[in-house]
C-alpha cells in the first residue's frame, strides 16, 4: 500500500509539473522584484480552501501541458489562498478585481493589472485570455473599439469571448443582443454565428427563440442536432416558468399577478408545439395559473392529477401548492384529499433513497390539524424532526 500510494503521488507531482508552475502564497513584493528583474508578466491564481471550482482549477486545468509551457515560458506564477497570510493581503490590494473564487489575474511588471479571468474556464481559455494580454488585448481595450461601432464577426467574436472569460455576463448579453438586432434572423442558420450566440438566446419570447422554435427542420437539414435544439428551447423555457412560479408565490400585489397571468397565456400557447418536455412544463404553466387565480378546486384537480402521472418534477413547487390548498381549502373531505396526496408524495420520495429528501411533513401536520387529527399530527411532527436530522447528517458527510 506505501508503494502505491507513494506512486500515486509521484504520477500526480508528474502531471502537475507538466502544468504551471507556482510560487506559493510568496510576499507579492517579491514576485514583482522578480518579475521586473525577469521583465516578465505575473500570472496569479486567486483561491479558497472551500471552492470547488478552485480544486478543479488546480488539478484538472491549470496542470494541462499546452497552457503550462506557455505561462512558464512567457511569465512567473503565484497562487494565493485569499483568506489568510499574504493572500489576504494581495486580494485587499486588488479588491476592485477579486469578486468571485476562483480569479486569475494577468499583473504586469509595475503592479496594473491586465487581464481579469473568473471561474474554472477550459485550459484553452485560460490560453486564449492570456495570449491577448500579453499582445495588449483585454476586453476594455475592445470596448473602445465596439462603443466606435466595429461589428465585425471576428472584432465580436473576439470581444465576447474576452468579456465571458472575464465574467461580465450582463455586458456579454448586452452585446450579444445588440449583434442580434443587426443581423438578419436566418442567419443563425450559420454554423459560425450560431456558436457564437447561441448560448446568449434564452428569451423565448425573443425573434430568434421564436425562430428556433418554428424551423427546427431547417436547423437539422444544416446539420443541427435536433436533440440539443430541442434541449435548449425546453429548458430555457423551463428557466423562465421556474421565474414566474417563485414570483407568484411570494406575491400579493395585483398589478405583479396580472404580469404573471400575461407571462403564463403566452407560455400556454408555446409549449403547444411537439418539442420535447413541453407536455410536462405545459403542466406546470396550467397548475401556476389555477394557484394566480386562486381557483383552490382546479387547483387540486390539477395538483393530484398531474402528480400521479408523473407530470411534476420539482417537489418544492408540489409542497407550495399543497400549502396553500391546506391554508384555503374550506371543505374537509378535499383538505383530506389534498393531505393524502402530499402523504403518498412524501412517503413514495423516502423509498429507497439514501439522499437528501424534501420534508413535507411539516405541511402535513398543518393538514392533519385542519382536520382535528391530533395523533397523525403530532407523527407528522416527529417525523419531521427524523428527516430534518437525517438531511443534516447527509449534508455534515457531504460537507455541504
Amino acid at each position: 500500500m506505501g508503494v502505491m500510494l507513494f506512486t500515486s503521488f509521484l504520477l500526480l507531482a508528474q502531471e502537475a509539473e507538466k502544468g504551471v508552475r507556482f510560487m506559493d502564497n510568496e510576499p507579492w513584493e517579491n514576485v514583482l522584484k522578480k518579475a521586473r528583474e525577469q521583465n516578465r508578466w505575473v500570472f496569479v491564481d486567486c483561491y479558497t480552501t472551500w471552492c470547488g471550482p478552485c480544486k478543479i482549477l488546480a488539478t484538472e486545468i491549470l496542470t494541462q501541458e499546452k497552457l503550462g509551457q506557455f505561462i512558464n515560458e512567457h511569465c512567473i506564477s503565484v497562487k494565493y489562498d485569499v483568506e489568510k497570510g499574504t493572500g489576504l493581503d494581495f486580494a485587499r490590494k486588488h479588491r476592485d478585481y477579486i469578486h468571485a473564487f476562483p480569479t486569475m489575474l494577468l499583473v504586469r511588471p509595475d503592479d496594473s493589472v491586465m487581464q481579469c479571468m473568473i471561474g474554472a474556464s477550459p485550459a484553452e481559455d485560460i490560453l486564449y485570455a492570456v495570449q491577448n494580454g500579453l499582445d495588449g488585448i483585454s476586453w476594455q481595450t475592445l470596448e473602445k473599439k465596439y462603443r466606435a461601432g466595429n461589428r465585425e464577426f471576428s472584432f465580436i467574436k473576439n470581444y465576447l469571448n474576452l468579456l465571458a472569460i472575464s465574467g461580465e455576463d450582463a455586458r456579454c448579453q448586452a452585446v450579444a443582443n445588440d449583434y442580434l438586432k443587426c443581423i438578419p434572423t436566418d442567419s443563425l442558420l450559420n454554423k459560425e454565428i450560431w456558436d457564437m450566440v447561441e448560448v446568449y438566446i434564452q428569451s423565448p419570447e425573443s425573434q430568434e427563440f421564436q425562430f428556433i422554435l418554428h424551423n427546427l427542420h431547417l436547423f437539422a437539414a444544416r446539420g443541427f442536432n435536433r436533440y440539443d435544439l430541442e434541449w435548449k428551447l425546453a429548458i430555457n423555457t423551463y428557466y423562465r416558468i421556474s421565474d414566474i412560479i417563485k414570483t407568484g408565490f411570494k406575491t400579493e400585489n395585483r398589478d405583479t399577478i396580472a404580469h404573471l397571468r400575461k407571462k403564463l397565456t403566452f407560455l400556454d400557447t408555446l409549449l403547444r408545439n411537439p418539442v420535447k418536455d413541453f407536455p410536462k412544463y405545459l403542466a406546470y404553466v396550467r397548475t401556476e395559473m389555477s394557484y394566480l387565480n386562486r381557483d383552490t378546486e382546479e387547483l387540486l384537480n390539477r395538483l393530484i392529477y398531474l402528480g400521479e402521472n408523473n407530470l411534476f418534477e420539482n417537489q418544492e413547487w408540489e409542497k407550495a401548492w399543497a400549502e396553500y390548498l391546506i391554508d384555503h381549502l374550506a371543505d374537509k373531505k378535499q383538505i383530506k384529499r389534498c393531505v393524502e396526496y402530499l402523504y403518498r408524495l412524501q412517503k413514495n420520495r423516502e423509498v429507497n433513497n439514501d439522499w437528501i429528501v424534501l420534508n413535507c411533513y411539516d405541511v402535513l401536520a398543518k393538514g392533519y390539524k385542519r382536520l382535528k387529527d391530533k395523533p397523525q399530527m403530532e407523527e407528522c411532527l416527529r417525523a419531521s424532526e427524523r428527516l430534518n436530522k437525517r438531511n443534516q447528517e447527509i449534508m455534515k458527510d457531504f460537507n455541504f
